[in-house]
């Protein structure tokens, strides 16, 4: 009896050793990360010597060169940029609107949406009529022509998550002008996607169909959308102008910029840690996403620092015009998906530089449960909540491989308070915070690339 009880503990020895192994390189990880907060001086790099970074503008061809030289400077054993080509669109010096009462007028704080045509140099003045759904503009018919829409459905204050409260107000703004041109509108006015009640307006992508005239489209600030819906209760008409510059231009060439470190054991599979490079014009593009790009070279540059090398390819992209197309993760796809390596899990951090909370997986329930084993090294940095449902837009590409998407879920409750707005500034990013998310993404990617997952 004896004999088998020793037998059995001299058998669980090496699995022990195994588990200690990867604790002591957790704790590594964090104590490296922490010590020096680097992802911080990164964002300071980016958003205060390059600054915004619109996809096709000068800003993100600096960007482009920054990113490759900072993985080149850490040391990674490639680095290299991937051509893209790219929209152009151009905010315009004009964007201005005002409530017309006689020769009164107010102003009113707005924004071209990304994508919009401009107004004619005089501007587009027409009635006011609110709606808070597409079936209320349909329902308007002929009543709507020359008129301007207003689409003031707010977030629902009822959503824990602010993302479902977002993804349950967006359509408004990325198909606002469609349906309102369906019924004739002139132009169209949308409530900033915001939780916050304040004077800044949010812009972000919206749509049209080709089928379907295009009118102009603006956000105006939650404040702004108050006044509209409270002028409209108390009077039988609210007229208001509206101003816009904004052009879209040819499509340019542009990059995406990757870099790697090679798998020591098996470098044919790759761990892709990414997040996308390019930004709205507005603020500096801190949280969304300079926080993902500095994360996901902060992930290598702990790697080298460590002196580990991996037994898989762990690499990390930073993705082009996230924003306003998703060129750069379609162009990725294409360009490698499945060509001589597989990518066998992609991490993006596009939810800001905010604590981690955990990660979210979109997997196979055998890939699930091994990246869900790992949540005992995550729970070192308070990142330990793994749950299905989780991804990226620049990684969704990838998905129909059977790549595994996993998403950095951070504490999200400010990230609309900032999103593509001028408030998106690094002073409203906590160095430990930003730099726990880097932590979190650092010990996952090892973890599998030491043990993979099959």
């Amino acid at each position: 009896m004896l004999m088998r009880k020793t037998c059995a503990v001299l058998l669980l020895i090496p699995l022990i050793l195994v588990s200690q192994s990867k604790v002591e390189i957790a704790n590594q990880f964090k104590d490296k990360g922490l010590e020096s907060l680097y992802s911080y001086t990164l964002l300071q790099e980016l958003t205060v010597t390059v600054g915004s970074r619109l996809s096709g503008s000068k800003n993100y061809e600096k960007a482009v060169q920054w990113g490759k030289k900072t993985l080149q400077n850490i040391g990674c054993d490639s680095v290299w940029l991937e051509p893209v080509m790219v929209p152009h669109w151009v905010r315009g010096e004009v964007e201005e609107a005002f409530t017309v009462n006689g020769k009164v007028k107010k102003k009113l704080s707005i924004c071209a949406l990304g994508g919009s045509i401009g107004t004619p140099k005089k501007g587009i003045t027409g009635d006011l009529i609110e709606v808070r759904s597409f079936e209320e503009v349909a329902a308007l018919g002929i009543k709507a022509k020359g008129k301007i829409i207003f689409y003031n459905r707010p977030f629902d204050a009822t959503k824990v998550s602010t993302g479902e409260a977002y993804g349950g107000a967006v359509n408004q703004r990325s198909r606002g002008a469609i349906e309102a041109a369906r019924v004739g509108a002139a132009a169209v006015l949308v409530r900033s996607m915001t939780n916050a009640i304040d004077d800044e307006p949010h812009t972000g992508m919206m749509n049209y169909n080709d089928s379907i005239p295009k009118i102009p489209a603006a956000a105006i600030s939650t404040v702004g959308a108050n006044y509209l819906h409270d002028q409209l209760q108390t009077k039988k008409s609210v007229t208001v102008e509206i101003r816009l510059s904004c052009v879209t231009l040819s499509d340019v060439p542009s990059s995406n910029v990757i870099g790697e470190i090679k798998g020591s054991e098996v470098p044919n599979e790759v761990i892709l840690i990414g997040g996308h490079l390019d930004s709205w014009d507005k603020g500096q593009g801190a949280h969304d996403d300079g926080s993902g790009v500095v994360q996901s070279i902060e992930v290598l540059r702990l790697i080298k620092e460590l002196n580990l090398r991996p037994k898989r390819t762990i690499r990390t992209v930073l993705f082009a015009n996230e924003e306003n197309g998703l060129k750069g993760g379609r162009t990725y796809a294409s360009d490698y998906n499945g060509k001589k390596f597989e990518h066998i899990v992609a991490i993006e951090s596009d939810f800001g530089g905010f604590a981690p909370l955990g990660f979210g997986v979109s997997a196979d329930s055998i890939k699930f449960e091994k990246i869900k084993s790992f949540s005992s090294l995550l729970e070192i940095v308070g990142a330990d909540r793994i749950k299905r449902g989780g991804g990226g837009a620049d990684i969704g590409p990838l998905a129909a491989s059977g790549t595994a998407m996993i998403g950095l879920n951070p504490d999200s409750q400010k990230y609309f308070d900032y999103h593509h707005s001028n408030h998106d500034t690094i002073d409203k990013v906590h160095p430990r915070e930003l730099e726990l998310g880097a932590i979190a993404m650092a010990i996952l990617s090892w973890a599998i690339g030491e043990e993979g997952l099959k």
